[in-house]
């Protein structure tokens, strides 16, 4: 059903209608991928670099440091409040 709305708003688009395209629904069960999930290999995980190693911890960054880890490059303040 998705897609058949998707095709439509799309034609619709191209002759030259002016619609919303609010085609993503907002049931959250049906939005499917792996949003936010870490790769089982440790060779697959993100890379987070910066100038200066002080600004990162040492080793492996859970991924509810790295906003902290950024604010801390950024603004030059320490630690999370």
């Amino acid at each position: 059903m998705v897609k058949a709305k998707t095709a439509w708003r799309l034609r619709q688009k191209r002759l030259g209608f002016r619609m919303l395209m609010n085609v993503v629904p907002l049931d959250a069960t049906r939005v499917k991928g792996s949003h936010g999930c870490r790769p089982a290999s440790e060779a697959d995980w993100p890379v987070l670099m910066a100038d200066s190693a002080e600004a990162l911890p040492a080793g492996p960054v859970e991924s509810t440091e790295v906003y902290w880890a950024l604010r801390r490059l950024v603004t030059g303040a320490a630690g999370q409040p």
